[in-house]
């Protein structure tokens, strides 16, 4: 399914969960029973469900569905103020530690689906108009590829990280290193990232991935 058939089915889902149509208390109903009431496939279904989270428009619990919204912070309340005692060269030794090991077991565990729709997020990050829009795809991106190694202690890491980064402050110091030739470059590296995942070589995603944090990370000292 091509990026435009998933934003149009995408669009058609967020009107149809505005209206109130196909969620029932919050949750949205069963992936099979939506998936039969528009007449797409779940694996359709999904890549659509991918965008609207990405947009914030839900959120995902595993094993108990998809809620209609943002999802409810009690676990991020913890990390609250932890923004004003760390510093951006600290979240970087995290990501760096963290994320190539989980590029290298999504190589082994992402689904086809997964992989679709970190590619559909990488272009929407390179083709973004501003550079809010790029750091909204960008940490999309991220955290598909997060998700996608299915370990949950992993990404509960990534997300205590991810709470950090969201920070208003932080996000305004990402957004200042963003210039154009930079986020050309960085779409470069993702890309490399998701083709050594579609090749299921675990060493190479492992390798793209050091790569490109280690430029994100040079950026940052620039400031």
């Amino acid at each position: 399914m091509n990026d435009i058939v998933t934003q149009g089915l995408a669009d058609r889902l967020k009107n149809s969960f505005a209206a109130g149509e196909y969620v029932e208390n919050g949750q949205v109903i069963a992936e099979r029973a939506l998936a039969g009431h528009l007449n797409v496939g779940r694996r359709a279904l999904r890549k659509a469900l991918d965008l609207l989270e990405a947009e914030g428009m839900v959120w995902r619990r595993q094993g108990q569905g998809t809620f209609v919204g943002t999802p409810p912070t009690p676990r991020m309340r913890k990390l609250e103020g932890l923004a004003t005692k760390t510093s951006p060269f600290e979240i970087m030794e995290v990501r760096q530690e963290i994320e190539p090991a989980m590029a290298r077991f999504a190589a082994l565990r992402a689904s086809q689906t997964d992989i679709d729709t970190m590619r559909t997020m990488i272009e929407n990050a390179a083709n973004a108009k501003t550079q809010g829009e790029y750091e909204k795809w960008d940490s999309a991106f991220h955290q598909k590829l997060a998700e996608s190694v299915r370990n949950t202690l992993f990404l509960a890491v990534f997300e205590a990280v991810n709470a950090v980064r969201r920070d208003t402050a932080w996000a305004r110091l990402r957004e200042s290193t963003h210039s154009t030739h930079l986020i050309h470059n960085l779409s470069e590296q993702h890309r490399a990232i998701v083709n050594a995942i579609e090749q299921r070589n675990p060493q190479k995603a492992e390798q793209a991935m050091r790569q490109h944090l280690a430029e994100v990370d040079q950026a940052l000292k620039q400031i």
